[in-house]
């Protein structure tokens, strides 16, 4: 079974960069999008956690366990 990304734009990347998009797999994909959110939730305020009902310490337990 073949995986591809048809959206292979240069807006602002490099060629390097698309090479590593036209080889990747599903599994970089995932990997990338929860490196994402793991990132955005870790940029968000104390505040900002608790209305979502998550702790600093559970981040990644929420981001990996898929509890969204």
């Amino acid at each position: 079974m073949a995986y591809f990304d048809t959206d292979l734009s240069l807006t602002g990347k490099g060629v390097r960069d698309l090479l590593a998009r036209l080889f990747e797999t599903p599994f970089d994909r995932r990997q990338r999008r929860l490196a994402a959110r793991v990132a955005a939730l870790r940029a968000l305020s104390d505040a900002d956690l608790a209305a979502r009902g998550l702790r600093r310490d559970e981040i990644l337990f929420h981001v990996f366990s898929g509890r969204e």
